[in-house]
């Protein structure tokens, strides 16, 4: 397990870093490895952030608290963490999909994420891992990054979807078609 720790606004504390990673080290146990998470202090007049973001062979966790002391923010975005971690197991424990729990260990493939704003420009904002998964496995990614859509690669298919919160509540999924 790798954790990496900055201070942005604020000096560096060896406590704080000392407390956080023990935090997230119980939180982040029952995942399977390689796990890379990277924490973020910042301090902003009186507010204490702590921004955490794990990626754990496939899925990526995140969480963000703010209060006005750190290590009150720590303990929350540790438990906001601890409930999608246990919340990702338990679908894979309930849905006795061996198929995803073999997929869950798999390799995966990196794609670029981009982001537009303003003009036509086209920005590359950061990385994302892609890795192959069925439907079902893609809205529960989904529902753990707390998005309104993700693009994923269909395992059954082997080309890339995007499944999606539609305005009625229920779920869409784009699966593209090559014309002929």
């Amino acid at each position: 397990m790798q954790i990496e720790v900055s201070f942005k606004q604020m000096e560096q504390s060896d406590p704080l870093r000392d407390y956080a990673v023990e935090k997230l080290e119980k939180v982040l146990k029952p995942l399977v490895e390689p796990i890379n998470a990277q924490v973020v202090f910042l301090v902003e007049k009186y507010r204490h952030v702590v921004k955490v973001t794990v990626h754990a062979n496939g899925i990526v966790i995140k969480g963000k608290e703010e209060t006005n002391d750190m290590y009150s923010s720590i303990d929350l975005v540790a438990d906001k963490l601890d409930r999608q971690v246990k919340k990702f197991r338990d679908k894979i424990v309930q849905h006795g999909n061996r198929e995803a729990q073999r997929d869950y260990r798999a390799s995966h493939r990196v794609l670029t994420e981009i982001i537009t704003e303003g003009p036509p420009e086209i920005i590359p904002q950061k990385e994302i891992i892609l890795k192959p998964m069925n439907v079902d496995e893609a809205l529960m990614q989904m529902e753990l990054l707390n998005k309104s859509f993700l693009l994923f690669n269909n395992a059954e298919t082997n080309s890339l979807n995007v499944i999606y919160v539609r305005e009625d509540g229920h779920f869409g999924l784009i699966q593209p078609q090559m014309h002929p």
